[in-house]
């Protein structure tokens, strides 16, 4: 092709016109190609699209020659290959990205064939705007509006789906309507409900670490003695005891007093077992030496009515303390009597959140008491707070035996739907399926 003789506004003009011609009409064909091509084979898909965009290739090569005289580079024919591999390499790509953000942004854009064509040719007409040959307010018109366009992209491809927070939501098993938080002074979230600005939907555990009390268990179990661990102060040890090792000490009257860091106690052969006397690290020793020296077959009132074989069951004389039959060992946990300040359960707060048609909010308690403001009071052995009804849900704030009822009254009252935001804290990213999703997952990390 000739190059084009005319004054240099009509060059210009007909060099820019030609690109967005080329570039509103190329994408399109080709990518009708390639889709037609890859229902006979990926190879052959591939192929297409390669012919495509040498097709548009050429005729940028074509343009550019007949208006060499409009870009800066024009003058030879390297500068002129260069320039058509910008103009369709950087235009294919602006053209990829804005059919992906017209879709995304809901425009309909890639529905309408006419409006297609002719915002095709944009990305390409801007890239050769940029070339242009003493044409800098062209050039600066079309990179400040080339900015423009790809900032509005990039905060539309940021953007999440209407119905993605939804989805997330159903793969998590997490409910709209049941997700309530509250912020609670002096406690924090705890495990896998904490959305952030001390907020939670779960379960609190005092800020203060302090305020905590330890654990305080008593567990007394019969192994028998055919399998049998290393010895310790000359003792055999029971296989799947807690006692298996740490220190040892043989007392004056032979009992052996075994300690480790979880736990502490004795290991004390009755008949053809061994019996263990089991306490967590904050029990009494002179307690753990007091049941060790007491223990027996447990009667049918240590059993309390449970189903058991009769003499593989061991008691003891614990005092301040209530036991229960445990397992699949043989054995009785022994725990105070007094639940008010033993371990984390009994300063913990939790907020549980029902659909209320069918509840009843009274079930298993040993209280429940209507009060003001629509709570209702309820207790039960190990925790105590209040009920209220939220639309259709009754929304519960429990605390252990040592929580305070203002505390949680106030906690009942002020709880909240979770807000969308805060919701996207609490889930796992989202698994991003295909490039245009990896790119939008990518994009939302800033």
């Amino acid at each position: 092709m000739g190059e084009l003789r005319a004054s240099r506004p009509v060059i210009v003009a007909v060099h820019l016109g030609l690109v967005w011609v080329v570039g509103a009409l190329a994408p399109p064909l080709a990518w009708t190609a390639i889709v037609a091509a890859a229902f006979a084979g990926g190879a052959l898909g591939l192929g297409v699209g390669l012919l495509g965009f040498l097709a548009a290739l050429a005729g940028f090569l074509m343009v550019i020659t007949a208006t060499r005289a409009a870009s800066v580079l024009g003058g030879t024919g390297g500068r002129r290959a260069l320039w058509a591999l910008l103009v369709a390499g950087v235009g294919t790509a602006g053209w990829v990205l804005g059919w992906a953000v017209t879709d995304v942004a809901g425009l309909g854009v890639s529905r309408d064939p006419l409006l297609a064509a002719l915002l095709g040719g944009v990305p390409f007409a801007l890239v050769a705007g940029l070339l242009l040959l003493r044409g800098w307010p062209f050039s600066v018109g079309a990179l400040t509006l080339s900015v423009a366009l790809v900032a509005a992209g990039v905060v539309v491809l940021r953007q999440e789906p209407s119905d993605e927070l939804d989805a997330r939501l159903v793969t998590a098993g997490i409910y709209r309507e049941t997700s309530y938080v509250v912020a609670i002074p002096g406690y924090l979230p705890v495990g896998g409900r904490d959305y952030g600005d001390r907020l939670g939907g779960g379960s609190f555990g005092p800020e203060d670490p302090g305020l905590v009390p330890p654990d305080l268990f008593i567990t007394i179990t019969a192994y028998p003695r055919d399998v049998l661990g290393e010895q310790m102060c000359g003792q055999p040890t029971a296989y799947d005891s807690r006692l298996t090792w740490g220190a040892c000490t043989v007392e004056e009257d032979g009992l052996v007093y075994r300690h480790n860091e979880v736990a502490h106690g004795y290991q004390v052969p009755i008949d053809d077992r061994f019996v263990t006397v089991v306490g967590t690290p904050a029990v009494d020793h002179d307690l753990l030496r007091a049941a060790a020296s007491s223990l027996h077959p447990a009667g049918a009132d240590e059993l309390v009515g449970a189903q058991v074989e009769a003499g593989a069951h061991y008691a003891a004389q614990v005092p301040g303390y209530v036991g229960q039959v445990t397992g699949p060992s043989p054995g009785v946990t022994y725990t105070p009597a007094d639940r008010a300040g033993n371990g984390a359960r009994s300063v913990a707060i939790t907020l549980y959140v029902s659909y209320a048609a069918g509840e009843d909010i009274c079930f298993r308690t040993t209280e429940c008491t209507p009060r003001d403001a629509g709570l209702t009071y309820v207790r039960d052995e190990d925790t105590h707070g209040y009920v209220i009804r939220r639309g259709d849900v009754n929304v519960r704030v429990l605390g252990g035996p040592q929580v305070a009822k203002e505390l949680l009254r106030q906690a009942t009252l002020t709880a909240r739907p979770a807000t969308d935001e805060e919701l996207r804290r609490i889930l796992p990213p989202p698994r991003p399926h295909g490039r245009l999703e990896r790119l939008r997952h990518w994009l939302r990390q800033f």
